[in-house]
């Protein structure tokens, strides 16, 4: 990746090698695993048991659904 900026005469250029794609697939599972596990968290806070295990039925519903195996 090359960034370039010109300004009044002055050049900024800088040159930065892409992470690799496992690197950036890995950090991407790790923060929606964060986001799913603060949903869950705000979810059982505001409904209690009924909510997490709404949540947690979707989820699996979802899943087979994204496995191919439901539909």
């Amino acid at each position: 990746m090359k960034i370039r900026l010109e300004r009044n005469g002055v050049v900024f250029e800088y040159e930065h090698q892409p992470m690799k794609e496992g690197r950036f697939r890995a950090l991407c599972a790790l923060t929606g695993a964060a986001m799913y596990a603060g949903l869950v968290i705000g979810i059982a806070a505001l409904c209690g048991v009924r909510g997490v295990v709404a949540v947690m039925g979707l989820t699996v519903i979802l899943a087979l659904i994204a496995g191919g195996s439901l539909i």
